[in-house]
């Protein structure tokens, strides 16, 4: 049986046997062996090469092939796909082709290899931070791709991104107004006096940070867009303070000027010490940077 990936895949995953059928050389999946009068899958393959041996196919791996073209705006779960799949133990081998946008893609913990694939014109973005409320810190954008352990080969030809944080809540203030009122007073005059009143002079809320989906803004401040952040609430006045914008893709959010502080970024990818390779586009275009896990 055939690899459920291309031929090109399985040469960047590796360790795949190849057979001669029809006059072409096509990708086996399994390989089997005679033993005893009966055919048993092997573990795994080996050839002796100058010496030493080297493993050429690699036979216990659940294979895989993921192309999303969902435009989901919720995380993909690599363990929650291969569940599905009927995966239950074991390493594995497969390839994910991003052919939309997508928020987060989480690789979590697995042995083996994953050649992860971002088409031109596609992403994968971490969501927007929500805008703090007035006088509260905005929200950290989350990271858009996770790995806490799964090999990967990593081509994009897309972009990857953290979403923005989201921007600080300005301070309220209050303003201050001073009356003057009159009162009869000594033989039918009319005095003078003054006193004082008060209201309140509301801040901005943060706006939201960029991302899939973009961060919500608070208090008058703007929802973050997939591209860019959003921009602050403003203030009423009287010494009160706007909301800071949210960030861009991949930036903090701006903090108040007297207030909240802006979110902290989402990184491009968290767990880049886990990359395996880089082929064809390699990295290519990462917003916010990258954090080892």
């Amino acid at each position: 049986m055939a690899v459920p990936y291309s031929d090109t895949i399985a040469g960047y995953l590796g360790n795949h046997a190849y057979v001669k059928q029809g006059g072409s050389w096509k990708t086996a999946e399994t390989v089997s062996i005679k033993h005893a009068g009966s055919w048993r899958t092997t573990k795994g393959v080996y050839v002796k090469e100058g010496g030493s041996w080297r493993t050429v196919h690699e036979g216990e791996h659940f294979l895989f092939n993921y192309v999303d073209g969902t435009n989901s705006q919720g995380e993909f779960s690599l363990s929650s796909y291969l569940s599905g799949q009927g995966y239950s133990s074991g390493p594995i081998k497969g390839a994910i082709t991003i052919n939309c946008a997508r928020k987060r893609v989480n690789l979590g913990n697995f042995s083996g290899k994953v050649y992860l694939r971002v088409n031109s014109g596609k992403k994968i973005s971490g969501s927007g931070g929500d805008g703090g409320n007035r006088g509260q810190n905005g929200n950290v954008g989350m990271d858009g791709v996770y790995s806490g352990g799964t090999p990967f080969i990593l081509d994009n030809a897309g972009m990857i991104a953290g979403g923005g944080g989201g921007g600080g809540g300005g301070i309220n203030a209050q303003c201050t107004y001073q009356n003057t009122y009159y009162y009869s007073c000594m033989k039918g005059n009319q005095c003078e006096g003054f006193d004082q009143q008060f209201s309140q002079a509301l801040g901005g809320g943060g706006g939201g940070g960029a991302g899939y989906p973009g961060g919500q803004g608070k208090h008058g401040g703007n929802n973050g867009t997939e591209t860019g952040g959003g921009g602050g609430g403003s203030d009423g006045g009287c010494g009160a303070q706007s909301g800071g914008k949210g960030g861009n893709l991949g930036q903090n959010g701006q903090g108040a000027t007297s207030g909240g502080s802006g979110g902290t970024k989402g990184y491009a990818i968290v767990g880049i010490n886990h990359r395996y390779a880089q082929v064809g586009s390699g990295d290519g275009d990462l917003r916010g940077g990258t954090q080892n896990t």
